[in-house]
């Protein structure tokens, strides 16, 4: 009885200082600061994306994934015909294996990175600009979750998604982009919510960045 009660005033605390924390937060005014925040990001822990793209240029990244649901499907591209290695690989591999994965929009290229479960890159596919002109974009809304469920007070971090299909030799293939980079909480930074929102802002001004530059740069890529 005594550890239910601890945990609900605990609750309530936490509750309390996350929302007086978000009243602190001008999101159009963090907004105005893309550009510091992209290269913030890029040079600090995201710099391995700098390595992967090998000194190419990074007008915009966010993080990505696989529609959950796409994994057998790809298999069955694949089957029917497919004949691209990396595109095997991701299907197979992210059928089983959830890491992170990234978009790096350089030029008119966009590009996509999966990773191994140590971190370290596993594949890179690159879509070209004549790839992205047959592809379109769609909001799907909150990331799926393979836990299924969360609080409302998770909620506003799950990422919302949205879908770009890409048209392969006439096989349609979805991937999913976020509309913010992905967090993982630094364990020393738990009980400073402040400090988590400033950085999750961050996070969030550059995944709605990337959104921006691709349709920017592709306008036939309009959310339905």
């Amino acid at each position: 009885m005594i550890l239910i009660l601890t945990s609900l005033i605990l609750s309530k605390i936490m509750k309390k200082r996350h929302q007086s924390a978000k009243s602190e937060i001008d999101f159009d005014k963090e907004r105005a600061n893309y550009a510091l925040y992209k290269n913030e990001l890029l040079n600090n822990d995201f710099s391995f994306l700098k390595k992967w793209m090998n000194e190419k240029t990074i007008d915009a990244f966010t993080s990505a994934s696989i529609p959950q649901t796409m994994g057998s499907k790809i298999k069955n591209l694949i089957s029917d015909g497919l004949k691209n290695a990396a595109l095997s690989a991701v299907g197979v591999k992210l059928n089983y294996i959830d890491t992170d994965a990234f978009w790096v929009l350089s030029g008119n290229n966009l590009h996509f990175f999966t990773t191994d479960t140590d971190g370290e890159l596993e594949e890179h596919l690159i879509f070209d600009v004549f790839r992205i002109e047959k592809a379109t974009l769609q909001y799907s809304g909150l990331l799926k979750t393979q836990i299924g469920f969360y609080s409302k007070l998770t909620e506003e971090y799950l990422p919302k998604v949205h879908v770009i299909t890409f048209d392969i030799d006439g096989q349609q293939l979805p991937l999913e982009i976020h509309d913010r980079v992905i967090y993982h909480v630094d364990p020393t930074d738990v009980w400073s919510v402040k400090k988590q929102l400033q950085i999750r802002t961050k996070h969030l001004v550059v995944g709605e960045g990337f959104l921006e530059e691709l349709k920017s740069r592709f306008p036939h890529l309009i959310s339905q």
